[in-house]
Parts: structure tokens; C-alpha cells; sequence
């Protein structure tokens, strides 16, 4: 059995860990490592976490914070977010405004990190250094989702197809129509026509393929929705409102091949 005799141990075994390439750790590693038990393993972390050498991203479990990010508080999200959501034996992926800016389609910086997990729910981690939103998805195409190397080994990353789609689903949290048609102008030539129908098959939501389709051909990227144009049309598919959620009392004739109800004027920052 290891002797555990001060925070130094600890600080040696964590440099070990990142070494290897690792930037996490649960408190069930140390208490295996050192065969203690979870008090005694807790009360060695807290010298580490004064000096910020280490930082609590969620109950039980710790990102090691190298020294270029210790006045930030913990190292960027992709540096842990892969052990985490194993440590949780939970499927994942980066979405949203944080998968757009992948493929180049960071318009702005967004305040909270979004990862797509199925139920149940996972409590959202606000911290000065860690803002982590969970959005829920019953199930998805592990084909629409692309692996990405980072500092730190690899992340879950929703393709540019299923992310457009996604954001025209998720509005509320990409900040609203306006913002997804904005960002869609950068991320639209990411997107292979063949692709975005292959998802769209497979997609959860309708109207959120519609609300896509619309947006793609408003902003002149017609050729992007050929073939999900002819597709959509065999579907039994009911009008749709652009803007989720808004009231409107105007007629349900759409004018569009998409059946997409225009209840808002698209203004887009670019």
C-alpha cells in the first residue's frame, strides 16, 4: 500500500497523470491510487486548490491546471470535458455556437459551453472559470459527429451539417434566429448538400430542417439545399414558424417551398 503523506505526493502523482496527456481526475483515481478513503483525500486536494494548481469543475471531479492557465482558473473546456462525461458513462457532444466556431463560424464568443447529452439531467457547472450548459437530446447519428484532436486528446464534435441543423433547433440557446442565420453565413460553406440530407433523415425535428432550408436559400446558399429540398417535399411536414416560440396571429400561408411562417425579419451581423 502507498504511503500518503502530504499534498506533495499528490502534486507528484497529478504531474505523472498530466504527463501522460491527461488534464483531469476524480477523486475515485486518487482514493484507488492511494487506497484512501474520500475525506482524507479531500483534505490533501484543498492545499493544491488554494495555489490553483488544480480546479473543482463539478462534484468529484478535477481539472489540473497547467501554469499558462492558472490566472484564468482551469484550462479551456476541451481540456477535460472527454475524461468528464466518461466519468460519468455519459455520450456527448460539443455543440451548437461552440461546434460552429470548429469549422471557422465564431462570430461571437458564447457565455456558457454547450454540450449535447441525452437525459437525465446533469446540473449546469457556473463557475468563474468553468461554464458548462447541458443540452438534452434523446438520441442522435454517431455518424454526424466528427472526432477532434486538442491539446489534450480528443472531443466529440457535432459535424457542420448536424450543427446547422441543430442551431435552427436549439435557437434559444445560439441567441436567437438572427444569430443562427448569422453564423450560418460563415458555417454554410462547411456544409456538403449530400451530408445535410443524410442527417436531416435522421433528425428529430422537422421544422428545424425547414427553418435550416429557409435560412440557407434566404442567405444564397440554395445550392446547399438541393437535395434536401426534394426530400422535404415527400415528408408529411406541417407549417412552421421561422422564430420558435413567437406569437403570431398572420396567416399560415408561407409562401416558400419550406412551409416556413416568416414571423420576423432576419438581420444578420455580417
Amino acid at each position: 500500500m502507498k504511503q500518503f503523506q502530504s499534498y506533495r505526493q499528490l502534486e507528484r502523482f497529478l504531474d505523472e497523470i498530466q504527463g501522460s496527456g491527461k488534464f483531469y481526475f476524480s477523486i475515485d483515481d486518487i482514493e484507488q491510487h492511494f487506497h484512501l478513503k474520500q475525506t482524507s483525500v479531500q483534505k490533501q486536494i484543498q492545499p493544491l486548490l488554494k495555489l490553483q494548481k488544480i480546479a473543482l469543475i463539478r462534484n468529484g471531479f478535477y481539472a489540473i491546471v497547467p501554469a499558462e492557465y492558472r490566472n484564468l482558473g482551469a484550462p479551456p473546456v476541451t481540456y477535460y470535458i472527454d475524461g468528464m462525461m466518461q466519468s460519468l458513462n455519459r455520450p456527448y457532444y460539443i455543440g451548437l455556437l461552440n461546434a460552429a466556431a470548429w469549422y471557422g463560424a465564431a462570430h461571437q464568443q458564447p457565455q456558457k459551453y454547450a454540450i449535447i447529452i441525452p437525459p437525465p439531467v446533469v446540473p449546469a457547472i457556473n463557475k468563474p472559470y468553468a461554464s458548462i450548459l447541458f443540452v438534452y437530446k434523446n438520441k442522435w447519428d454517431e455518424k454526424a459527429l466528427e472526432q477532434k484532436h486538442t491539446n489534450a486528446g480528443y472531443v466529440m464534435v457535432s459535424s457542420p451539417e448536424l450543427t446547422a441543423i441543430d442551431l435552427c433547433y436549439y435557437t434559444k440557446h445560439a441567441g436567437g434566429i438572427n444569430h443562427v442565420a448569422t453564423v450560418l453565413q460563415e458555417l454554410a460553406e462547411e456544409i456538403d448538400p449530400i451530408k445535410l440530407l443524410e442527417v436531416a433523415e435522421h433528425y428529430n425535428s422537422l421544422m428545424a430542417v425547414q427553418r435550416l432550408g429557409y435560412l440557407l436559400d434566404f442567405l444564397g446558399f440554395s445550392e446547399k439545399t438541393k437535395f434536401l429540398k426534394d426530400w422535404i417535399k415527400k415528408q408529411k411536414y406541417h407549417a412552421a414558424f421561422l422564430e420558435a416560440g413567437k406569437k403570431n396571429q398572420q396567416s399560415k400561408i408561407t409562401g416558400n417551398s419550406w412551409r416556413v411562417i416568416v414571423n420576423t425579419e432576419i438581420e444578420t451581423d455580417i
